[in-house]
């Protein structure tokens, strides 16, 4: 039995169906076999699902229309396409949303527009330009006097610190932030920067000071009753726990996440988990198990049409079949990683896969040519995101082929 067998869901409640949709519902199971075994509940959420994935994954009107919406529009539709991972979908929108805060002198427009245009350019590893919009955002929020929205833009530039590896820079940053949502009294603002701050310690390996910081999180979280935080932060604490092998309290604070996103149909929150759950079972060394919690996170994705998160599971698979000596197949996921890095515009994830293809070919395949040519492609990226200790990693591998 796996870790995740000995997890039940929550039972669904009985709904009060009218009698029309009763009789829908019926047609509905003699039109397909599959759904017969379905309950009403249950099928009434599937048909709910389906919706709302079409509404997500519906296309974006057209140019002409464009001209037609108002900038706030243009801003809601181009933030709609980020959130979605449709990165270049998103530009123009953005794009047209400033132009029309510019043309009409909306400070607050061109200052909220110019900071998501700045997290365009974060995950597509475009660091520099990033930087240079979120301070934009800043010096426009600082001039209008909008505390909120410096430390909005506070909490994104020290995102783009943590990318560059600059972790004391995006504390600094994050801590600005906190110290505006405490003067403010925003309490759910501080959920969100000490997850942010709990994150920077996990990435130093600063165990007890993230769990310190993701429990304040916590702890907040649940005073405000904000479920979707603290699915997320039960979610970051597992993985927390996994790191120190405490694999009782990471399983725990697993379910305790997966709880609440089956109770709320929160999908995003759970493909996270399953990867952390995946992440465990890695380290334990039950494989296969792993591989099926990295299904479950992939299936997730798929269905909701999380472009980048697709992306970062393909990559976990192919570590898992590298470790489990199938290169064949970790080499198969590692080409579809890259494929949706390349597609969506993440230079950041694409030398990471680039770097990680290289090892693949110098120590599984042993195919020296095709190590280098994937090191050098990963080098020339990091080169570009201004990563130099990772170029650097590149071209030490590089200089022993």
């Amino acid at each position: 039995m796996g870790l995740f067998d000995s997890f039940s869901k929550p039972k669904q409640e009985k709904l009060n169906i009218p009698t029309e949709i009763q009789a829908q519902l019926n047609s509905l199971r003699q039109a397909l076999p599959e759904a017969r075994g379905l309950s009403d509940e249950q099928l009434m959420a599937l048909i709910q699902q389906a919706k709302q994935t079409e509404t997500a994954q519906a296309a974006a009107p057209d140019e002409a229309a464009r001209e037609r919406m108002s900038g706030e529009e243009c801003w809601v539709l181009g933030q709609r396409l980020l959130k979605q991972g449709r990165w270049q979908e998103a530009e123009p929108w953005l794009f047209a949303s400033l132009e029309k805060a510019v043309r009409a002198g909306e400070l607050h427009e061109q200052c909220k527009t110019v900071s998501l245009l700045g997290q365009l350019c974060r995950k597509r590893g475009d660091l520099a330009q990033a930087m240079v919009l979120q301070q934009q955002s800043l010096g426009l929020a600082v001039r209008l006097g909008d505390m909120k929205m410096q430390a909005a833009s506070h909490d994104q530039i020290g995102s783009i610190f943590i990318k560059q590896g600059l972790y004391p820079q995006a504390i600094e940053h994050y801590l600005k932030g906190l110290e505006i949502a405490k003067k403010l009294g925003k309490e759910k603002d501080q959920v969100v920067v000490y997850n942010n701050l709990g994150s920077v310690y996990s990435l130093q390996g600063d165990w007890a000071r993230a769990i310190d910081t993701y429990e304040k999180s916590l702890t907040l979280s649940l005073k405000l009753s904000e479920d979707y935080m603290t699915a997320s932060l039960y979610c970051n604490l597992a993985y927390v726990y996994s790191n120190q092998r405490r694999f009782d309290s990471a399983v725990e604070m697993c379910r305790k996440s997966l709880d609440i996103t089956e109770r709320l149909d929160n999908e995003h929150v759970s493909a996270h988990s399953y990867g952390v759950l995946a992440d465990i079972y890695a380290k334990q060394g039950t494989l296969e198990e792993s591989l099926k919690m990295h299904e479950k996170s992939l299936e997730i994705k798929q269905r909701i049409g999380d472009e980048p998160g697709m992306g970062t599971t393909y990559g976990d698979l192919a570590n898992v079949y590298r470790t489990k000596g199938d290169t064949a197949r970790a080499l198969e996921h590692d080409r579809k990683a890259l494929d949706i890095c390349e597609r969506i515009g993440d230079q950041h994830s694409a030398a990471v896969i680039y770097f990680n293809l290289g090892l693949l070919y110098r120590d599984d395949i042993g195919d020296p040519a095709l190590a280098r040519q994937n090191f050098e492609k990963a080098k020339a990226l990091y080169e570009i995101l201004g990563l130099t200790e990772k170029a650097q990693d590149a071209a030490r591998v590089l200089s022993l082929l």
